[in-house]
């Protein structure tokens, strides 16, 4: 597609996101025709399908397209996006917003949110979540590659909830939850999240509620601790 250009930067799936949402805006794409494909999107745009993915949910929560199982994903009308966009200055909070802050959030939201979806988790779910996961182990010496899916992961499992207020809420703050990401893979490291994502997953499988807030809420609490005997953020890098 003319105007596409790889994208080398950190954020790489807002920055997909941003692209695609813009062609939408501008009609590239009209009501009710297909996307391009995953496939396609990622050769475009020089990134991987879980990133792909992650800014198509982006487009999924404000409304501009929908994606049908197995047949690709479609343009629906453009009226919702504006009402959700125009909420996101109120949400802003500088990148240096304190860790623990976003962290404590993260333990009270991203349990409830586990404690859902452990309900409503259909089995195809677990192919994105296995994929992701397997991308965190892959690009574990790759930062921006790691961040990407490790915040795909999490996304995905509000995605699974279905609640809109939730989903919504999750991706007006994804800015936030990015950049505290980002400080958190400098100060600590990224190997701590790893083991806890595979027993998220493998306690969804097994249908264990009580199990899968405990590893979430130990998985958040972890990285709490880590960041306070390390210091917080007066050791991050200037």
């Amino acid at each position: 597609m003319k105007g596409i250009e790889k994208l080398k930067t950190e954020s790489l799936r807002s920055q997909v996101y941003a692209k695609l949402k813009e062609q939408l805006m501008r009609g590239v794409w009209k009501e009710g025709e297909k996307l391009p494909s995953e496939h396609e999107l990622c050769d475009m745009f020089g990134v991987s399908r879980v990133t792909v993915r992650g800014a198509i949910q982006q487009l999924e929560i404000l409304g501009l397209v929908e994606t049908k199982h197995g047949g690709g994903t479609f343009v629906k009308k453009i009226s919702v996006a504006e009402n959700v966009d125009s909420l996101h200055p109120l949400m802003r909070i500088h990148k240096n917003q304190d860790l623990i802050t976003v962290l404590e959030y993260r333990k009270i939201i991203e349990k409830g949110i586990i404690g859902l979806a452990v309900e409503k988790i259909r089995p195809e779910d677990f192919d994105f979540l296995e994929e992701t996961y397997a991308a965190m182990v892959r690009d574990v010496n790759h930062g921006a590659e790691y961040i990407e899916a490790d915040m795909a992961f999490h996304s995905y499992l509000a995605k699974v909830v279905g609640n809109s207020i939730i989903i919504k809420v999750h991706e007006l703050i994804n800015s936030i939850l990015f950049s505290a990401m980002i400080d958190i893979v400098h100060l600590l490291g990224r190997n701590i999240g790893i083991p806890y994502h595979r027993k998220i997953i493998d306690a969804l499988k097994q249908g264990d509620k009580d199990k899968c807030e405990a590893i979430m809420e130990e998985h958040i609490e972890a990285t709490i601790r880590a960041i306070k005997q390390n210091g917080g953020l007066e050791h991050l890098p200037k």
